[in-house]
């Protein structure tokens, strides 16, 4: 047995027999088991690439060559294998190890990716700009990407270098994937028939026989002209082949390594493979866990609350009944807990992979022909899409109603993934509504009312959980118009989301003098509220959970200076420059000054 937290650098994998490097394997996945089941993480994908992984470092020196990871969450085993296993304790905590590709914790690290799709660009600028081989792994779905495609239809014009990108096909994204693509990978993995003869080859004949073979099969489709997709944009194609067999991996390997022009690798994998309650996870409930119990693999999270995210999907549920309406989501089925949904509405909901820009211009398709339709995605990967948003939705004016999850703060899977982006971008957008509400009823309300209306509709809502109420109305109606919380008369505090909520709590548990106001539609903004506000003169602080530019605090000054008011506005949010790292969303408030404390003397300190 391998002492996994003893591994420095990646130069021991060398020196191992074949036996051994599938000891490594079994200790690896035992280990990842073992530590994610306490700290949390992405479990299934990093149990499955383990075998190619081990491979990829027994063949291939890393001081001579650039390893990227397609999507970084999938890098866990090559964190292990450069010497950071004895940090795992800390994985995805504050001032721990990052879940995701981090080029401050090791020379390895060669490209941050905590969105999907970016690895083949990358690695053909690196390649037309650098002496080194790029190797990418690019799983999850992630080829599905068209930023994915953009990148292959390039690189396959290329004479000058000789990268390789393995495609680990497991078959799931987050959760299954979907698509025209999906099945054109079914037909390339073919029969189980196939793939035993491959495998057979490969372990029986040695490999310039291999190569051989290789070479005759492309000669014959040549003649017949059955290209695959990757050999009709210019690549060499070799698979499928078994990702989780460690010698025909090495056998593969090898093989490529000698090639001098673009290469594909086609690897079979079975995400979750080695711990039972993974592999049989065709759903996506491993894909990200939180930490559970290694014998049941349950989660140890015992709590009666439930998610935004699931709230947000019952309420979904319960609209369809009596309302016809359509759902999309870019492969976040699971994350976005639509499973139930799916159940009762299957003709009703889509799931377009992972297609940002593509779900957003098939949304206003839908709502050009006066078809409800409502977009969820987490307001990281709403990103993706802004020129969409922009110009496909908002400019035209229809009606889609965005639910954009995880806004905010969203802890650990930290700095690519934080929702304080999407405020700035959605606010300077024509004709687009943009709410946040401070609880689960007016989440409710909120969507009700976009259902109402015929412009489009942004229901912001965080990555928390509340407790709620069985007999929650979800039938309750609420308009756009800012809400006093708190009556006070020494100073005027505004936020929304549950920020606001929480400001509130503060305020009456310490009997601070303050008018505390929901502003639960940021654009527009409450105009007749904040001209009572004003005309009492008091010094205001706006709290929001976003990048100070352009926001609420801004227009809020916008209006003051407009109307030439002299009260003092302050801000308590994140400026431009803030890169918040992963972490429990406690610590993040801690460190942050976001904490309950801190609140109380940022409003205090605006009194005195």
């Amino acid at each position: 047995m391998f002492d996994i937290k003893s591994i420095k650098d990646p130069s021991f994998v060398k020196s191992l027999s074949k036996k051994e490097l599938q000891e490594l394997c079994n200790d690896i996945r035992n280990f990842l088991v073992d530590n994610i089941s306490r700290t949390g993480g992405h479990l299934s994908s990093n149990l499955g690439v383990v075998e190619l992984v081990v491979a990829l470092y027994y063949v291939f020196d890393l001081d001579e060559n650039e390893l990227l990871f397609d999507v970084g969450h999938q890098s866990y085993v090559h964190k292990i294998l450069s010497g950071r296993a004895s940090e795992f304790e800390t994985l995805r905590q504050f001032g721990g190890i990052s879940g995701y590709i981090n080029r401050s914790e090791s020379k390895y690290d060669i490209w941050e990716s905590g969105h999907s799709s970016t690895s083949i660009s990358a690695a053909t600028g690196l390649m037309l700009s650098g002496d080194k081989r790029q190797i990418v792994i690019i799983g999850d779905s992630s080829i599905m990407n068209g930023v994915a495609m953009e990148g292959l239809n390039f690189l396959g014009t290329m004479k000058c270098g000789n990268p390789i990108i393995i495609l680990n096909d497991n078959e799931m994204g987050i959760s299954k994937s979907v698509g025209a693509l999906t099945k054109s990978f079914k037909r390339l993995r073919g029969t189980k028939l196939k793939r035993g003869n491959k495998a057979f080859v490969i372990k029986v004949f040695p490999n310039f026989i291999c190569f051989i073979i290789h070479k005759t099969k492309n000669i014959f489709k040549l003649l017949f002209k059955r290209y695959n997709i990757f050999e009709s944009m210019g690549f060499d194609y070799y698979g499928p082949y078994n990702g989780n067999n460690i010698n025909t991996m090495i056998k593969v390997l090898k093989r490529i390594k000698r090639s001098n022009h673009p290469v594909i690798l086609h690897a079979n994998t079975t995400k979750g493979k080695g711990y039972y309650p993974s592999e049989l996870d065709k759903i996506g409930d491993f894909h990200g866990v939180s930490p559970f119990d290694v014998k049941t693999g349950k989660s140890i999270n015992n709590s009666n609350k439930i998610s935004y995210s699931q709230l947000v999907a019952q309420y979904l549920c319960e609209k369809r009944k009596n309302h016809s309406f359509k759902v999309i989501t870019p492969a976040t089925m699971v994350g976005s807990k639509l499973e139930e949904f799916m159940n009762q509405y299957p003709n009703d909901i889509f799931d377009v992979g992972i297609a940002e820009e593509h779900a957003t211009i098939m949304a206003a398709g839908m709502a050009l022909n006066k078809q409800d339709v409502v977009l969820l995605m987490y307001s990281t990967f709403a990103q993706r899409a802004y020129d969409q948003i922009l110009n496909d939705v908002a400019r035209q004016n229809l009606k889609v109603i965005f639910g954009i999850d995880r806004a905010g703060i969203v802890g650990e899977d930290g700095v690519t993934h934080q929702g304080l982006y999407d405020v700035s971008m959605l606010m300077g957008m024509p004709n687009i509504v943009v709410t946040m509400p401070k609880d689960e009823l007016e989440a409710i309300g909120l969507f009700n009312y976009a259902f109402n209306q015929s412009n489009p509709i942004v229901v912001r809502y965080p990555r928390a959980s509340e407790e709620i109420d069985a007999n929650l109305d979800y039938t309750y109606t609420c308009d756009l118009s800012w809400t006093i919380l708190n009556e006070g008369n020494s100073a005027v505090v505004i936020g929304y989301g549950a920020d606001i909520e929480r400001i509130n709590k503060i305020v009456k548990k310490n009997n601070i003098d303050a008018l505390v106001i929901n502003a639960r539609c940021i654009k527009p903004i409450d105009l007749n509220m904040l001209k009572s506000i004003f005309e009492k003169n008091l010094p205001v602080i706006v709290f929001e959970q976003a990048i100070a530019s352009g926001t609420l605090y801004h227009q809020i000054l916008e209006y003051k200076e407009k109307n030439d008011y002299k009260a003092k506005v302050y801000s308590k949010g994140f400026t431009a420059d803030t890169l918040i790292p992963h972490g429990s969303i406690s610590d993040i408030y801690k460190n942050y000054g976001l904490d309950d404390e801190a609140l109380m003397h940022a409003i205090t300190e605006v009194i005195k």
